[in-house]
C-alpha cells in the first residue's frame, strides 16, 4: 500500500506544527472538501475530520473527510506475533481424488484456526451518514475514501477495494502490486481426469428446482497428455449451492467450441457457440426445454470474417460467446478474437462487440472492440446481474479488470484474481457465485466455484516473477492485510492441492508492520491455476 510522505513545502509557524505534524503531512493552508491539495495520499485533520488528498479528474484535491472517533481514538491494528516459520507444522493429508467418474466431490485445504483474534477494520463514527467498509453502501458512484492505509471506491452503490494505477509493492524495485477485489469464498472445483478430459469454459444456469447446473467443455490437451476425448459440451449439477458436483452422465452438445447457456423466456433453455463447416465457422444455436437434450436451430448468427479491429483487420476466429438480453430487448455479444496478435511473448488479443435484435441475427459493431494494446487473455464475459446491470469481465494480466454499466457506459475498474473464461451467476436466494477456470499442464483444466462473501481482507498480488526467467507463475507473491499468517494457504487449484506439498515447491510466509507477505515458488508452474485462502471464509486472492 501507498504510504503518505512528509512534505515540507512552506514554514510553518509553531502552533501549525503541534497541530498537524504528528500525524499529518505539512499543508499551507487548513484543508476542506474539493480544495486543491499537492500531493496524492497526503493527509491532514482539520474540524474534528481526517482528510486525504485524493485525485479528482486532472486536479489534487482534498476528499470529503473522515470524521475522527470520538472520545477515543483507534488504535493501529497490532502486528501480529506468530513464529518466524509460521507455516503450520501439521501436515494436511490430501483425500485421494475419487474413481468414479460420476460424482466429482470438493476436497478443499481446511485453513488452520487462527490462534490470535482477527484484526478488524476500525468502527466508524456512529455519526457518519455512509460507513466505509467492504461492501458497504455507498450512494456517491466514483467517490474514493481512504481506510485501512488503503483507498475504497462506490462502484454500483457499494464501496469496494481501489486499485488506482497500481501501487508500488513491497517486492523489489522492479515489482509492482496491485489491490485486488477479493468478495469471493472458495466453494469447490471440478478437476480434469476421473474419466474427464481437458476441463474448461464454464457457463451457469440455475434450473427451475433450484439447483446449479454447470455446462463445459470435455477437451483433448497435449502438455496434460490428456486424449481420447470428444471435446464436445458435457455437464454437472448442484444440489447444495455449488459445495459438490455430480457429473452428468452423456453429451450435451456436439459441439466443439465452448458454448453460453441462458434460460429462454417462457421456459427452457438456449446455447450459442461455434460450428464448423467447410471454409469457416459458423454460428451454433440450439434450444433445450429440459437442459440436458439441445436441438440445433439454422439461425443467420454472426459472420466472424466481419469482426474488425478498431484499426480494419480481421480478427476472427472467435473463442467463447458471451451473451446477455439488455432492458430494451436487445442483445449484447462479446467474444475473443484469437486471429491477431495470438503470438508470444507479447500477446496483443481483441474482443469483438456485437448486437442483436433477436439473439440470432448478429452485427458486429467495430468501434466497440477492444484489446491489442492490453492483452485479452481469455474469453472475457458479460453477465446481467440480479440489479439488471451488465458486469463485464476482461482476463488481463493482472486479473480479472471488471466494470458494471448498463452494456454500453461502464462505471471504474476493479479487479479480480487472476484467472481465466469468468462466470457469474446470481442465485434465487440471493448468493452470487463467480466460476473462474486455470490450467496446469501436470493435470489439466479445472473449474474453481466461488461465493461472494463479506470481508474485510485487503490482498494485493505482487508482479514480478523468478529473477532467472520464465515464466513468473513459477514465484508468485501476495501481501494480505487485516489476518495473520496462520490464516493463510496456498492452493494450486488444478492439481487440488497445497503448494507446499507439491514436490519441489516452497511456500514462505512471513509478516511485518501487519502486513503478512506469502512468497510461492513452484519451478514447474507454468500458468494460473494458484491462489491464496484467506480466513476461515477462504477468500481467494
Amino acid at each position: 500500500m501507498r504510504k503518505a510522505h512528509k512534505l515540507a513545502t512552506v514554514l510553518l509557524s509553531a502552533l501549525s506544527l503541534i497541530v498537524l505534524g504528528l500525524t499529518s503531512p505539512a499543508i499551507a493552508a487548513t484543508p476542506k472538501a474539493g480544495a486543491t491539495c499537492t500531493k496524492v495520499g497526503a493527509t491532514a485533520t482539520a474540524s474534528g475530520k481526517k482528510f486525504t488528498c485524493i485525485k479528482s479528474g486532472k486536479k489534487l484535491v482534498w476528499d470529503k473527510g473522515v470524521a475522527i472517533p470520538k472520545p477515543i481514538t483507534v488504535p493501529v491494528a497490532p502486528t501480529p506475533t506468530p513464529s518466524p516459520t509460521p507455516t503450520p507444522s501439521t501436515t494436511q493429508t490430501v483425500a485421494p481424488t475419487p474413481s468414479t467418474t460420476q460424482t466429482v466431490a470438493p476436497t478443499p485445504t481446511p485453513t488452520p484456526t487462527p490462534s490470535t483474534t482477527q484484526t478488524v477494520a476500525p468502527t466508524p463514527t456512529p455519526s457518519a451518514v455512509e460507513v466505509v467498509e467492504p461492501n458497504g453502501k455507498c450512494s456517491k458512484e466514483g467517490d474514493i475514501q481512504p481506510l485501512n492505509g488503503g483507498q475504497m471506491i462506490c462502484t454500483s452503490a457499494k464501496w469496494q477495494p481501489y486499485a488506482g494505477s497500481g501501487p508500488s509493492g513491497s517486492g523489489t524495485t522492479n515489482n509492482s502490486s496491485t489491490i485486488e477485489v477479493t468478495p469471493w469464498g472458495y466453494l469447490s472445483v471440478i478437476n480434469s481426469g476421473n474419466g474427464l478430459g481437458n476441463i474448461s469454459d464454464a457457463a451457469l444456469v440455475q434450473t427451475n428446482t433450484g439447483d446449479i447446473r454447470v455446462y463445459f467443455k470435455n477437451g483433448n490437451d497435449s502438455q496434460a497428455k490428456l486424449t481420447g476425448f470428444d471435446n464436445y459440451i458435457h455437464s454437472a449439477i448442484s444440489k447444495d449451492g455449488g459445495k459438490t458436483w455430480t457429473i452428468e452422465s452423456g453429451v450435451r452438445m456436439q459441439v466443439t467450441s465452448p458454448v453460453e447457456v441462458l434460460p429462454k423466456t417462457g421456459g427452457g433453455y438456449q446455447a450459442w457457440g461455434w460450428g464448423h463447416s467447410p471454409g469457416k465457422d459458423y454460428m451454433y444455436y440450439a434450444e433445450s426445454t429440459d437442459g440436458l437434450t439441445f436441438t440445433e436451430i439454422t439461425i443467420p448468427g454472426l459472420d466472424v470474417n466481419k469482426c474488425f479491429t478498431t484499426s480494419g483487420v480481421a480478427m476472427g476466429p472467435l473463442g467463447d460467446p458471451a451473451i446477455v438480453k439488455l432492458a430494451d430487448g436487445t442483445w449484447l455479444l462479446h467474444a475473443q478474437g484469437f486471429g491477431v496478435g495470438n503470438t508470444g511473448p507479447n500477446y496483443a488479443r481483441w474482443a469483438c462487440v456485437a448486437t442483436s435484435p433477436d439473439g440470432k441475427t448478429w452485427t458486429p459493431i467495430q468501434s466497440r472492440s477492444y484489446g491489442g494494446t492490453i492483452d485479452v487473455e481469455t474469453n472475457p464475459n458479460i453477465y446481467l446481474n440480479k440489479d439488471g446491470k451488465i458486469e463485464w469481465m476482461w482476463p488481463s494480466s493482472t486479473g480479472v479488470i471488471t466494470k458494471i454499466g448498463d452494456g454500453t457506459t461502464y462505471g471504474s475498474a476493479t479487479t479480480y484474481i487472476k484467472a481465466g473464461d469468468p462466470e457469474r451467476l446470481d442465485l434465487t436466494d440471493g448468493t452470487e457465485i463467480f466460476a473462474i477456470g486455470g490450467f496446469d499442464n501436470r493435470g489439466g483444466g479445472v473449474i474453481i466455484f466461488t461465493k461472494r462473501i463479506t470481508n474485510s481482507y485487503q490482498i494485493a498480488s505482487v508482479t514480478g516473477g523468478p529473477s532467472t526467467g520464465g515464466s513468473p507463475n513459477r514465484l508468485l507473491t501476495w501481501t494480505v492485510k487485516g489476518a495473520t499468517a496462520a490464516d493463510i494457504s496456498v492452493m494450486n487449484f488444478c492439481l487440488n492441492k497445497k503448494v507446499s506439498e507439491i514436490s519441489g515447491a516452497t511456500v514462505t510466509i512471513t509478516t511485518s508492520g501487519g502486513v503478512v507477505t506469502v512468497v510461492a515458488s513452484d519451478p514447474a508452474n507454468d500458468h494460473s491455476c494458484v491462489g491464496v485462502l484467506v480466513g476461515s471464509e477462504k477468500i481467494i486472492g
